[in-house]
């Protein structure tokens, strides 16, 4: 080995940073240097240097030709699955087979990090996967190394959790810009359709909540999703002044440590709430939108276990100012997390890839 470098790149930094900080403090500790690397930089990082590993989080994130040279220059060369599924058309897109043109070749890398067997089966039968460079893991954002503490304090902060980003994305582009390029007799892309309408009805709801909550009182604290643009919510701090907070934290798990009940519309990030003990409410039963897809109704129905699903927005206000409210409980739901993360792995997912 020319060196002692690992190079982990970030995809998202509000929802991968302290998994993978952690991770690179383990490597550390085995005498590794580490680099922490982003959309923005990753591939420009790569052509100064040549690391001893690289980890991605998607085998395209950076160009096929690219990885080629890479390991031509001696580097080995991992994913670590950073979105899992459990449904073909998620792992179909975060595996395909063509991206910008190239084929991937998966022999490439030295090993792949997966959440479930779900993903570890479905790359054996549809990559020609040798099982030897395939490597059941679980989410390293599971690990126990990134597990929040519960908050202390009696005082009600009540944690909206954003997932708007269709309608606010990060990098400020009008909608037209993805609109143009959309063919909206294509059956593929009609879950982008129905998100808009999904995104801005939850939305509407949120507000109309936290109007309730800041009128009586009610500190609020909003987590926008990783992929939206978090100075469009200066509109809603200027709105409800002192008593609005917009979460600016690196890790969920980090805005967990601050908020007695976590709100929103349903979203995979109930899992870190539900597994730390924090009482959900879902705005499913709110929404008049809704996916047509059945890939993507029954994952929601899945979350949906973990919440509360009031039927207006006045009964979702009494729920979660409720001071005796305790988290639901699923040992439906308990099966399926420990089956899309695994969660019954004996050893930590970041030890594991370590």
């Amino acid at each position: 080995m020319k060196n002692k470098i690992v190079l982990i790149h970030v995809d998202s930094l509000r929802r991968e940073y302290l998994s993978s900080w952690l991770l690179g403090k383990k490597f550390g500790e085995k005498g590794f240097d580490v680099l922490l690397s982003s959309r923005h930089s990753t591939r420009r990082i790569l052509r100064f240097f040549t690391p001893a590993i690289f980890i991605s989080t998607h085998p395209f994130t950076v160009k096929f030709s690219e990885l080629e040279d890479l390991k031509k220059r001696g580097t080995k060369i991992y994913v670590n699955e950073v979105e899992g599924t459990d449904k073909e058309s998620g792992v179909s897109t975060t595996y395909p087979e063509f991206f910008l043109n190239e084929k991937i070749n998966y022999d490439i890398f030295s090993g792949i990090f997966v959440w479930s067997q779900f993903s570890y089966k479905w790359l054996l039968e549809n990559r020609n996967l040798n099982n030897q460079k395939l490597f059941l893991s679980g989410s390293i954002r599971q690990s126990k190394l990134c597990r929040p503490f519960k908050k202390k304090n009696n005082e009600l902060v009540v944690g909206i959790i954003s997932r708007f980003e269709i309608i606010n994305v990060y990098d400020g582009r009008h909608p037209f810009s993805n609109l143009v390029n959309l063919d909206p007799e294509d059956e593929n892309w009609r879950w982008y359709f129905e998100r808009f309408a999904i995104d801005s009805e939850a939305f509407s709801i949120a507000v109309k909540l936290i109007n309730q909550l800041i009128e009586n009182g009610y500190k609020v604290s909003i987590r926008p999703h990783p992929n939206e643009k978090i100075s469009s919510y200066n509109l809603l701090k200027q709105k409800y002044g002192s008593l609005f907070k917009i979460d600016s934290s690196y890790d969920i798990n980090e805005w967990l440590n601050e908020v007695s009940v976590v709100v929103g519309p349903t979203s995979t990030a109930f899992t870190e709430a539900y597994l730390t003990g924090i009482p959900i409410i879902s705005f499913s039963g709110i929404q008049k939108n809704k996916y047509s897809h059945y890939d993507r109704t029954s994952v929601m129905s899945e979350f949906d276990r973990a919440a509360f699903k009031p039927d207006t927005v006045d009964e979702a206000y009494r729920i979660c100012t409720s001071l005796d409210l305790k988290p639901r409980t699923s040992e439906q739901l308990d099966r399926y997390f420990n089956k899309f993360f695994s969660l019954d792995k004996k050893v930590d997912p970041i030890n594991f890839i370590v």
